[in-house]
């Protein structure tokens, strides 16, 4: 019988499992280095180095590279390890799928994000078309004398209308669906963007905050008491008044990003405060691991609850913060925002027949806000749950 032994080493002693989770850590981190490295590289040949569409007819936008990067962000740390590890994932989607509401919100958001990543590209930016102003929206009618032309059949003195504009038209004779689906895109551009530097940053500065503790918890944490004495969106408001003359999407997101994780942060340093005395880190300092491997092994994992019961609550804010900054044109975009079409709805003029005819440009925009909000504050406590190292 061959021995375990070979020049000395026990290989009975050794543990596979370990070394085989190192070599997939290493994997992930070397796969998000080279990523990040060609999206770099990508950046720096479409501004300084080609003029022209990158590939095909397309033409990325400032905010396009910020939200590749958000999207490499969302992958390395969630797709990946949810792909990789299937009997977790399948043990948190048992608890998640108890919920009803939850699944649904579930649902709704990825019908969101498919939606906002692929509709516009088959069904254009809708343009304005004066013949077709205000034509109601599918299912629904409104009386014939109160619009210019009717696009659908005429039936009893009502004008129907069509799946040619499921939702409608505004009142330039913008489809309404396609100004909604390019407004989520924007949505998700500036959500995803911001949120991977909202967790990135708050992870790393509560973590190292409340893992070292002394004076590196001192100076980080005045500094994020500083950061706070002013909310993000007065910052914002001030700036863009007084100081830009830019106020795209990626700005916005800039600054949601860089400026408002400081309560993240102390969520995370007191999780990791919490955990540190604990026996299983004191196990691995003693088995001689790095405070960085106690950090990302045991502490930050341990973390991941508050991360996304953190984010789970700044997103929805952020995204009704860009849809309030639009409608006041605080916000500019090269697409059509939920904001401006919710500002033009609620200024669309009165023709013959009333709010009747116009309801739906604005209520499209409000049922797209409440449906996305509602949904991401159920995920994220929905998330919470599933995480929780507890369970």
């Amino acid at each position: 019988m061959p021995s375990s032994r070979l020049d000395g080493a026990d290989f009975t002693s050794v543990d596979w499992a370990s070394v085989d989770d190192r070599r997939r850590v290493r994997l992930r981190t070397v796969g998000l280095v080279l990523a990040v490295a060609a999206l770099a590289a990508a950046f720096v040949y479409d501004n300084w180095l080609h003029s022209g569409p990158l590939w095909g007819r397309y033409y990325p936008q400032r905010i396009d590279w910020l939200f590749w990067f958000g999207a490499i962000v969302f992958a390395r740390f969630v797709l990946v390890p949810a792909a990789v590890d299937r009997e977790r994932t399948a043990r948190y989607w048992r608890r998640v799928r108890g919920d009803p509401l939850a699944v649904g919100s579930v649902a709704y958001l990825v019908v969101f994000v498919l939606l906002a990543l692929f509709a516009p590209e088959f069904r254009g930016i809708g343009r304005a078309s004066l013949s077709q102003q205000l034509q109601p929206p599918w299912l629904f009618g409104v009386p014939a004398d109160a619009i210019s032309e009717c696009v659908g059949p005429v039936v009893g003195g009502q004008c129907r209308g069509t799946l040619a504009h499921p939702f409608g038209t505004s009142g330039l004779g913008i489809d309404v669906f396609s100004w909604v689906v390019y407004g989520m895109r924007e949505i998700l551009m500036v959500a995803l963007s911001a949120a991977a530097l909202m967790g990135i940053i708050a992870t790393a500065v509560g973590a190292v905050a409340g893992y070292y503790g002394g004076w590196v918890d001192d100076v980080l944490m005045r500094y994020v008491d500083v950061q706070q004495t002013v909310p993000t969106v007065v910052v914002y408001v001030l700036v863009a008044t007084l100081v830009l003359r830019d106020k795209g999407l990626v700005v916005l997101a800039l600054f949601f990003g860089l400026l408002d994780w400081g309560g993240i942060a102390r969520l995370v340093r007191s999780n990791v405060i919490k955990q540190r005395s604990e026996g299983y880190v004191r196990a691995a300092r003693t088995a001689g691991a790095s405070d960085r491997h106690v950090l990302r092994k045991h502490l930050v994992p341990n973390a991941s609850p508050a991360i996304a019961t953190s984010l789970s609550r700044r997103v929805p804010m952020l995204v009704l913060t860009q849809v309030g900054l639009a409608f006041l044109l605080l916000s500019e975009s090269n697409m059509r925002s939920i904001g401006e079409l919710l500002r033009r709805g609620l200024a669309a003029r009165y023709i013959s027949g009333g709010w009747m005819a116009k309801w739906w440009v604005t209520v499209s925009a409000v049922v797209v806000v409440a449906l996305t909000v509602a949904s991401l504050n159920v995920a994220g406590d929905a998330a919470r749950d599933a995480l929780d190292p507890r369970d």
